[in-house]
């Protein structure tokens, strides 16, 4: 498996011949080569043509996003959780939806494309989750630290501009609180 070949380019080109000499010499026939990658036009052709091209699209509308993000938490793991920790992982999912629905609008969403995925919705959520353990059972939220944690290091790792971080910000502030 070779991740984020768009940021090697040349180095496909060494990848394909390697590939011909495997041919040529006769490789095993359960041999694949899996690799991943971001839209590139500096993929070779050859390498696209005997290649099997799978894509994973975002669902489109907010809708779709929301029944995708509460989809990624199994029914049972849910209902185990104390109602107010399900309401946060409810609101994060709301967030993540908001967050990935704004990228369509293009500049009026965002100032610039930020690549939100399922990984960030998951992170946050195992660090909501291991900070609510953390916090004992003293029923006290920090909701402070929680919107700083989400806000600004795991979604706002992606964000650059001033105002796109201010609207996060914003949007978890409306979100996050008692």
């Amino acid at each position: 498996m070779l991740q984020n070949v768009h940021l090697m380019p040349r180095f496909l080109y060494e990848v394909t011949k390697k590939l011909d000499a495997f041919a040529v010499e006769g490789s095993h026939q359960t041999f694949r080569l899996f690799l991943s990658s971001d839209p590139s036009n500096g993929i070779p052709i050859d390498l696209l043509e005997r290649s099997i091209k799978l894509t994973n699209e975002p669902p489109a509308g907010f809708k779709a996003n929301m029944k995708r993000a509460i989809a990624m938490y199994k029914k049972e793991e849910f209902d185990e959780r104390e109602s107010k920790i399900r309401t946060m992982l409810f609101g994060l999912c709301y967030f993540h939806s908001v967050m990935c629905e704004r990228r369509k609008f293009g500049p009026k969403g965002f100032n610039m494309k930020y690549p939100f995925s399922e990984g960030d919705l998951r992170d946050s959520s195992i660090v909501l989750q291991n900070y609510m353990e953390g916090a004992g059972g003293s029923g006290k939220v920090p909701w402070d630290d929680l919107r700083y944690l989400i806000g600004a290091i795991m979604y706002g790792g992606h964000i650059v501009n001033d105002w796109d971080r201010l609207l996060c910000s914003t949007y978890l502030d409306h979100l996050f609180n008692e």
